[in-house]
């Protein structure tokens, strides 16, 4: 168990909680480390562990934190649709990344409470839009 106790199923103002609202999921902060080599030579297995991780339905959003410039710049972030603190540190040190010590990490637990997301879906272009 990861020890995060369920919303109650009634709102403060006496309506019903959203399905939605209120589940946990597990933030990994990615941080990079001083340690120099050749980190590029461990990028397509990271890329094929986070795909992975969508494709089994554990990853909700992934991505690198820029820079001013617009670029990436090292720290990164996962949100993770998993059910234990144990699954997401798993997770997170299974990350070639972490295993070859050129980042480390914070788990941090979240509870979704208010904001919207929308999907479009266009049949004739075969495109999905998640804003």
């Amino acid at each position: 168990m990861s020890g995060f106790e369920k919303p109650p199923e009634i709102n403060a103002d006496g309506k019903p909680r959203s399905v939605i609202s209120g589940k946990v999921f597990f933030i990994i902060f990615w941080d990079p480390t001083e340690k120099s080599g050749d980190r590029g030579s461990v990028h397509p297995e990271h890329i094929a562990g986070v795909k992975a991780l969508e494709r089994d339905g554990k990853l909700l959003q992934a991505g690198p934190f820029l820079g001013e410039d617009g670029k990436p710049n090292g720290y990164g972030m996962f949100i993770l649709r998993v059910d234990t603190a144990e699954e997401a540190h798993a997770i997170a040190k299974a990350d070639p990344y972490y295993r070859n010590g050129f980042r480390t990490y914070r788990l941090q637990p979240w509870r979704r409470s208010e904001g919207s997301v929308s999907v479009r879906v266009n049949i004739a272009e075969g495109t999905i839009t998640l804003d």
